[in-house]
């Protein structure tokens, strides 16, 4: 079982990565680990303009926007390092946005960033998320927009004391649960699920998996469902496929459970410059209400 030395926290512009960090410093501090926080933002562009002068008041403005944002951010970062009583160093992307944060990632255990927000800008690259997901081998923890999370008194997000396990017997899944060994060695609760489609046969029980965990020090139960059989009204939305039940059962199970930490493969591979992500990925990356590690 590895242990968790190295955190990076993903701060962007929205106010949310306050909650990316102090939850990223509870973690550093309960695990003995380094923690750094990464810039994660696209660089502003100034456009193409008619006349030169124009083009030097768009290219003054981009810089001082640049200055302010990451002023900002080195705030936000030095609140934060104050709070938890540790040393929070900032780096800054120098170049594209997600080879760059693919290069810090290569030397981090664990990435701790903010799900992303259709409402609220956050400077991210477009698509940012899905490209980091499907080209990084390091776990990524989601951390929820919602405003009910509870919270520890330092402000972070509670995370890891009780544990789901969502699993569908793909290495994606495989990698998701030793990639979280370091967390559920600490929980208080584990549970393995796996959430078969409405009318497919029962699957084996986890039951390996299970003595797997025993042997590593994790106590755990676990549990096979079939998802809920969608209405016909559900099948005819645009948006509904076979996975959705699925996901939607998850959050569902975890809000029952009143788990604070989902773990689970994520599912994806790109094309072009766009990336098509499996549906259960999709909806919990777009839905989630609790903590997510999701490993590709």
């Amino acid at each position: 079982m590895s242990d968790i030395r190295q955190i990076l926290a993903l701060v962007n512009d929205s106010p949310r990565s306050d909650r990316v960090l102090a939850l990223a410093a509870h973690l550093a501090r309960s695990h003995g680990a380094a923690l750094a926080a990464l810039h994660a933002v696209e660089p502003l562009r100034s456009g193409a303009f008619i006349s030169a002068e124009a083009a030097s008041v768009a290219a003054s403005w981009a810089t001082e926007a640049e200055a302010q944002r990451w002023n900002e951010a080195t705030a936000r970062v030095a609140a934060a390092a104050a709070a938890a009583g540790m040393a929070i160093p900032l780096v800054a992307l120098r170049g594209e946005t997600v080879s760059d944060t693919l290069r810090h990632a290569a030397s981090a255990d664990l990435l701790v960033l903010s799900q992303r927000s259709p409402g609220l800008a956050d400077g991210a690259q477009r698509h940012y998320v899905e490209r980091l997901l499907v080209g990084t081998g390091t776990p990524l923890l989601f951390v929820p927009h919602a405003d009910t999370l509870p919270l520890h008194a330092d402000g972070a997000p509670r995370c890891g004391r009780r544990v789901l396990v969502a699993w569908s017997a793909s290495r994606e899944s495989v990698r998701a649960l030793r990639d979280a060994l370091p967390l559920l060695a600490r929980a208080e609760q584990v549970e393995l699920v796996r959430f078969l489609p409405a009318g497919e046969p029962a699957a084996e029980s986890l039951d390996a998996l299970v003595g797997w965990l025993r042997r590593h020090g994790v106590s755990a139960t676990s549990t096979v469902r079939h998802a809920p059989s969608p209405s016909l009204g559900e099948r005819l939305l645009s948006t509904w496929t076979v996975d959705v039940p699925i996901a939607e059962a998850l959050l569902s199970h975890a809000a029952d459970t009143d788990a604070d930490l989902l773990v689970m493969g994520g599912y994806g591979h790109p094309r072009a410059w766009e990336m098509t992500l499996g549906g259960v990925t999709r909806t919990i990356l777009q839905t989630m209400t609790l903590p997510v590690l999701m490993s590709h």
